[in-house]
């Protein structure tokens, strides 16, 4: 590992070479790492024995599942809307996204196929079309460079583009202009089927960046067997925290299914608001619910269940569906559905009241300005009183504070001299503005991880997680069971 690469810092101050007793040189040796690995781990086993833990996931949590990043809108999206026969879509959404890049175009005016800088110097290009990120690409030697290969990603927010749509369908319905807005909405629904196949995480593939990050941790044949891997050995080390504690909370602006995976892969109990089996409806009452043993509250002593967990998903999620079918049993019209089942009725013709165009996976609207509908009102009141309560700690994974909702959230928590955030990220203040801002205050209670070793999810899941007891005996005891089990089979 680099120590030019990675930092930790406390406040201002960068602890990496003091912990790991580093004289000299950018790498550190098999014995300083094991020196810094023990003071993390000790560090992060400290926060976590608070009564009040939060985790906050962002897109770099997902990335190794084969999951993009959804910031602005993927290659992908624009591929897939390029792909279909709807001549009428493929101009709305040349148009849409012009007009929402139109303040960028008169405020940089770019030469086509020139590569610019922005106000935060990130590298763009113009193709002619759009405002694209700058993809900086090794050239094989041998072969031609060209301005194409260094197309990015279309440089407009994704959900920004999305509310922008939803705003002009109210529009259009104000002024009864049906097929207007129901033009609209179809671009809307194929929106989100692009993204419903981007954020479907269990038939995506990984790409050969992050495989060579996994073998780096000696963990490729672990991860073919099993895909959510990380995601298992951080819960595995989470629900080691002692009973007496408050259960930790796991907040999430993914809207993939990867903790959904692991949780049902290890038999963890979730509570995410919803209620329900064959039908699972929204009542976020149940975030206030915990399981118990029965009879042990009748006998004066509360035991409560192991392996349980409150699971916040503050963007939405793919499972989850807009019904406006509406019943005393399911007030604010919102079900969870499985994936198949999503699948199923979206390409069956006979249901012609659903669409992708159903799912709800984003806020109504992206800006502070405007108010959160439900159930994101719901979801985001959840996270500001989990931060807000004393001595609580949050761990940010991968996230680049580029949410506006959740910066006053975790802003508004730092007012409280109890409260401590920690920042795992794998750019951390080189490539977000808010990050830098955050460790320029110089507050020991902000803690920032940082690098292609410190700054991962990867690393944190299979190193730094702290070990409060010894798991070992409940991986034996699976093992045996699955070992049974195949042997009958």
């Amino acid at each position: 590992m680099k120590t030019t690469d990675n930092h930790i810092f406390i406040g201002k101050e960068d602890k990496l070479n003091i912990w790991a007793d580093h004289k000299d040189g950018e790498e550190l040796n098999e014995e300083e790492m094991s020196k810094l690995t023990y003071k993390v781990k000790e560090l992060i086993k400290n926060y976590l024995q608070l009564d009040n833990v939060n985790f906050l996931f962002g897109t770099g949590s997902s990335i190794h599942l084969g999951a993009a990043s959804i910031q602005n809108i993927p290659s992908e999206t624009e591929k897939y809307i390029m792909d279909l026969e709807d001549e009428d879509l493929k101009s709305d959404f040349k148009s849409y996204v012009q007009k929402l890049q139109d303040n960028m175009m008169k405020k940089y005016t770019p030469v086509k196929d020139v590569k610019f800088q922005d106000d935060r110097n990130w590298d763009l290009i113009y193709d002619g079309t759009y405002i694209r990120n700058y993809k900086d690409i090794e050239i094989p030697e041998g072969e031609d460079d060209s301005p194409e290969k260094h197309y990015g990603e279309v440089l407009v927010m994704f959900e920004s583009l999305l509310n922008y749509l939803t705003a002009i369908t109210y529009q259009k319905d104000a002024e009864h202009d049906e097929i207007g807005a129901n033009r609209v909405r179809k671009l809307i629904d194929a929106l989100k089927g692009s993204l419903f196949s981007i954020c479907d995480v269990h038939n995506r593939k990984t790409s050969e960046r992050d495989l060579k990050r996994i073998k780096e941790k000696k963990m490729t044949d672990a991860f073919k067997k099993n895909k959510y891997i990380f995601h298992e050995k951080f819960l595995k080390s989470l629900m080691q925290r002692p009973l007496n504690l408050q259960r930790a909370n796991i907040f999430t602006s993914n809207y993939d299914l990867a903790f959904e995976y692991a949780f049902d892969n290890l038999g963890i109990k979730y509570i995410d608001g919803f209620s329900g089996f064959h039908h699972r409806y929204f009542k976020p009452e149940t975030f206030n619910y915990d399981i118990f043993y029965p009879g042990s509250t009748t006998a004066g002593k509360v035991q409560r269940i192991e392996k349980v967990v409150r699971y916040f998903k503050l963007h939405g999620s793919i499972s989850w569906v807009s019904d406006n079918k509406r019943s005393a049993n399911n007030i604010y019209g919102i079900e969870e559905m499985s994936i198949d089942l999503i699948k199923r009725k979206a390409a069956d013709v006979e249901e012609k009241d659903f669409g992708y165009g159903n799912l709800m996976i984003y806020p109504t609207a992206v800006k502070k300005s405007y108010t959160l509908d439900l159930p994101y009102s719901e979801l985001f009141r959840h996270f500001a009183y989990c931060t807000s309560q004393p001595q609580s700690v949050l761990f940010t994974i991968g996230y680049s504070f580029c949410d506006e909702h959740f910066n006053d959230i975790i802003y508004q928590a730092l007012s409280n001299p109890s409260f401590t955030l920690i920042i795992i990220d794998f750019n951390g203040t080189k490539k977000s503005e808010e990050i830098k801002h955050l460790h320029d205050l110089n507050d020991p209670r902000i803690i920032i991880l940082e690098g292609n070793y410190l700054g991962d999810f990867l690393t944190l899941a299979n190193t730094l997680m702290p070990d409060f007891l010894d798991a070992s005996s409940n991986d034996e005891v699976a093992e045996t069971l699955n070992k049974l089990i195949s042997n009958k089979e």
